[in-house]
């Protein structure tokens, strides 16, 4: 009768210390700890120097770490050394996830949820001292890094979806809210007479344009600045990637009126997000996110492929499709209304 007792007590303290972890893990990987280190042991106080950072609180957070094998010490010394697994956190690996664990986001507000549970507000403005937006715009450092994690997630999460679309071979493709451009090339890279519009805010567009010519694509790819809610460019079809999960249902609303009100008789849209299952259930990655979504932006929620239809009407464009991609993606496909 005691083990079961015994072992819940051990999941439960799991789950308490996990948090002290992540906040651990996002303050290393902002102070640039990963990057100076490598397959080859190092010395703490090595590294602690090179990042600004106090030696014996760097090597008692590394320990905890090395409970959860992202970092190594050797035996009986003070050198410490990135696993496999922490290595994702370097920037210059080829599959970094630095700057996702970097960025402004759910480690800065969730301490907030009690106020979000009383309120249904967001977080964000509680912790923050303004929303989440407003905040991001006026930290131009802050505002590369979640671009960078943006760009990261797309990798993971949008990019594989590209061959689940059945993409025109000419026309204008335009991507709203499309940061860098990694989506837009690999659209692009399907079709040589495609040509694409690359639609961000003006703090993003240097980097844009320089990852735009960077790809050879600036013949083939115009890149402007833009809000989500004024009328899209003309294009045949429209993309909007891990967008409307950030916005409420008038937002949302707002938003597909808006590419509506620019598209061309016919045109189509796709929209990269993951879907919730009708019948109230989710995986614990799609909770996890919903409720990301929930402290980070107001109104801000996961949906279901019912809520993203009658979305999609009150925006003026027709439900076509809902095809589930890598697990927390679904390709959604819809028709400009006559």
């Amino acid at each position: 009768m005691l083990r079961e007792p015994v072992a819940e007590i051990a999941a439960l303290f799991d789950v308490y210390q996990s948090g002290l972890v992540f906040h651990c893990l996002c303050a290393v990987t902002r102070l640039g700890v990963p990057d100076q280190l490598g397959d080859d042991p190092r010395p703490v106080a090595e590294v602690a120097a090179a990042v600004g950072a106090d030696t014996d609180a760097l090597r008692r957070v590394l320990r905890l770490l090395a409970g959860h094998h992202l970092v190594e010490f050797e035996p009986g010394t003070d050198e410490v050394a990135l696993t496999h697994r922490g290595a994702l956190l370097r920037r210059d690996h080829p599959l970094s996830l630095a700057a996702t664990f970097a960025t402004l986001g759910v480690s800065d507000v969730a301490h907030r949820t009690a106020d979000t549970l009383r309120t249904g507000r967001a977080a964000a403005p509680v912790a923050l001292g303004e929303d989440f937006w407003s905040f991001l715009a006026a930290r131009p450092d802050r505002q590369t890094v979640f671009s960078q994690a943006m760009a990261e997630q797309a990798r993971l999460l949008s990019l594989p979806c590209v061959d689940l679309v059945d993409w025109p071979t000419e026309g204008v493709v335009v991507d709203l809210g499309g940061g860098t451009g990694a989506l837009l090339a690999a659209v692009l890279g399907t079709a040589p007479r495609l040509r694409g519009v690359l639609v961000d805010q003006p703090q993003v567009l240097d980097r844009s344009r320089a990852a735009v010519a960077e790809r050879g694509l600036a013949d083939r790819c115009e890149v402007r600045a833009g809000d989500l809610f004024d009328p899209a460019p003309p294009g045949d079809v429209y993309v909007l990637s891990r967008v409307l999960h950030d916005w409420d249902d008038e937002a949302v609303v707002g938003i597909l009126t808006a590419v509506a009100a620019g598209a061309r008789a016919g045109a189509r849209l796709i929209v990269f997000e993951d879907v919730l299952p009708e019948d109230g259930s989710a995986t614990a990655a799609q909770a996890w996110a919903d409720i990301a979504m929930m402290l980070l932006y107001e109104g801000a929620r996961e949906r279901t492929a019912g809520q993203y239809r009658e979305l999609l009407e009150r925006g003026g464009w027709q439900l076509r499709d809902a095809v589930p991609g890598p697990p927390g993606m679904h390709v959604i496909e819809a028709v400009r209304s006559a």
